[in-house]
């Protein structure tokens, strides 16, 4: 893991953000140097809490820039799973479907994963309680970091949303249309990005997990879990590239209504927070 966090694209919509270097999505990869720490994020979590869900990055693209990490699809069709390279979508019926690279997302957060670290004997009875060991054995707050957790869970929680429709209402208020379901016994792996603060709402600061079932049949933004013994790794990041989407949705959106509070609704919403 490198030492310094670097910045290389960041929206010209934060305060006092200074005079940075934006990078449009439809440059190419190519000659640019391979940095496995990198955290990759497509668009602003501002952005897409205030609506803005329409197209986004090529799938393709994402696969470029990572091979782990979380999203979301087109008209916010459910949630992503990137995994093993792999891109799998859930739907609000719970249905998972892998994808092959076709399509788009108007968010997603992704890292090639390179374990700076690993975390044996993990035991959790709430998701909370897993963030809470996971800051006490993995500290540094000022950088983000990946997770990976692997073993079988007693109970989770999961949700995914519905696709929208134009004109596309604010996240806060669509997220009251999501399907929640609770499965037992499930072996499979959590995808976690833990985010600090300093990044504002560029992203959600704190945790953002997502689930997939070793058979690929289970999963969905995670809400809450229970687990006992499972192992895991960890991918510290020490430097964020931000892509800017090239569309008049996102230069026309209107971030300044995005409040924490709204953060905490779409992202934080735990245990008996969740509604069906």
């Amino acid at each position: 893991m490198k030492s310094a966090i670097r910045v290389a694209a960041v929206a010209l919509l934060l305060p006092a953000a200074g005079c940075l270097e934006s990078e449009p999505l439809g440059v190419s990869m190519r000659g640019r140097a391979h940095d496995g720490d990198e955290l990759v994020q497509f668009s602003l979590l501002s952005a897409l809490a205030a609506g803005d869900y329409a197209g986004g990055a090529p799938l393709q693209q994402v696969l470029q820039f990572g091979d782990f990490g979380v999203g979301t699809f087109d008209r916010l069709d459910g949630e992503m799973i990137v995994l093993d390279g792999d891109i799998f979508q859930v739907k609000a019926d719970g249905t998972v479907v892998p994808r092959d690279g076709v399509g788009a997302t108007p968010f997603a957060t992704v890292t090639f994963f390179e374990a700076d670290g690993q975390l044996d004997g993990i035991a959790a009875k709430s998701l909370t309680e897993l963030d809470h060991q996971l800051d006490r054995r993995v500290p540094n707050a000022k950088r983000p970091v990946a997770f990976k957790v692997t073993g079988e869970f007693a109970e989770l929680t999961l949700r995914s949303a519905p696709p929208q429709k134009p004109p596309y209402r604010p996240l806060a208020e669509v997220i009251d249309q999501q399907q929640v379901w609770t499965r037992r016994s499930v072996k499979g792996t959590l995808i976690g990005m833990r985010c600090p603060e300093w990044m504002g709402t560029l992203n959600v600061a704190g945790y953002h997990w997502h689930f997939l079932s070793d058979d690929r049949t289970i999963g969905g933004h995670v809400l809450d879990c229970r687990v006992e013994g499972a192992h895991g790794a960890y991918d510290e990041c020490s430097s964020l590239l931000v892509r800017l989407p090239e569309s008049e949705s996102f230069d026309a959106i209107d971030v300044s209504g995005v409040t924490d509070a709204d953060v905490d609704k779409i992202e934080r919403q735990r245990g008996d927070d969740a509604t069906n």
